[in-house]
């Protein structure tokens, strides 16, 4: 199934639940807050524009086909994989060489034979199977790339952070595909806030820290346990209100100590999509204090 099926498939069947993919497209504004010193010009609301176009179509497309495909199937079938050529009237095909001028056994004509069982391999099972989320991950991919040149070499970067990172959640989901609604959210939001701060000023420690620790608090929603779900929230939110305390920003302190409390006051014992639907919007709420305190 596409890749981009599967997302509209998700969120029709949870409707209730925004703050999950709003999560990202969120941080990058909190990002966009945290650099910005004056209000925005039209040109500095055109790149914003142009990030936010980047972070959702490019990013977001590059990171479901790699993080929601099933990977394991085919690469499985890949390792039990024979070439078989065909049979010919004289029925000795199978010690033929595959390149032409190739002696029998020589390193070509294993070279010759390997590319071979590559290509009916992929023909027959990769495409098959995977073929519509390689398309998805290729212009994903290329989008990225593309608007990545016109905002500047960091985007370029950030880019790449987002494909070897979207990597890493699928191997740890051991390549089954299949990953819950809050898979990978934190590298998202995180990724996010760095590069809405990026498209108006170099990047600062304190916005950085702040990025780290949002993405922390958000961590929590990836089907973690009850109580590493609690620690998680209460770390990510300590580390910003120390954050905030070390930037002599003494009137933020209580709000988002405030607005960190909704978890901690009712059960947490909740799956992905009903934790983001309650608390996501106090999360967003305090990225937006938090990047407005800097």
């Amino acid at each position: 199934m596409n890749p981009h099926t599967r997302k509209l498939l998700w969120l029709s069947a949870h409707p209730g639940s925004p703050p999950m993919w709003f999560l990202p497209l969120w941080a990058t504004v909190c990002g966009a807050v945290a650099a910005a010193a004056a209000p925005p010009t039209p040109a500095g609301l055109t790149r914003l524009l142009l990030v936010l176009f980047l972070v959702e179509l490019g990013w977001g497309e590059l990171w479901l086909a790699v993080v929601a495909t099933d990977w394991a199937t085919p690469l499985g079938r890949w390792q039990r994989w024979k070439y078989e050529p065909s049979h010919s009237s004289t029925g000795d095909a199978a010690n033929e060489p595959v390149l032409p001028y190739a002696r029998p056994g020589s390193p070509a004509d294993r070279l010759g034979r390997w590319l071979a069982q590559l290509t009916s391999w992929g023909r027959m099972i990769l495409l098959p199977l995977a073929g519509p989320a390689l398309g998805s991950a290729l212009v994903g991919l290329l989008l990225s790339l593309a608007v990545s040149a016109v905002l500047g070499r960091d985007f370029l970067l950030l880019t790449l952070g987002v494909l070897a990172s979207a990597q890493l959640v699928a191997l740890a989901n051991r390549g089954r595909g299949g990953a819950g609604p809050g898979a990978g959210l934190a590298f998202r939001v995180g990724l996010g806030w760095l590069a809405g701060h990026l498209a108006f000023a170099s990047l600062t420690l304190p916005s950085a820290a702040l990025a780290l620790m949002f993405s922390l608090a958000v961590s929590g929603a990836e089907d973690a346990p009850e109580n590493a779900r609690r620690a998680l929230w209460v770390g990510g939110h300590l580390g910003a209100l120390l954050i905030l305390v070390a930037l002599q920003r003494p009137l933020a302190v209580p709000f988002l100590a405030f607005l960190a409390l909704p978890p901690l006051l009712t059960d947490v014992a909740d799956g992905t999509s009903t934790w983001l639907r309650r608390y996501g919007l106090w999360l967003a709420a305090a990225m937006l204090l938090g990047a407005s305190a800097l």
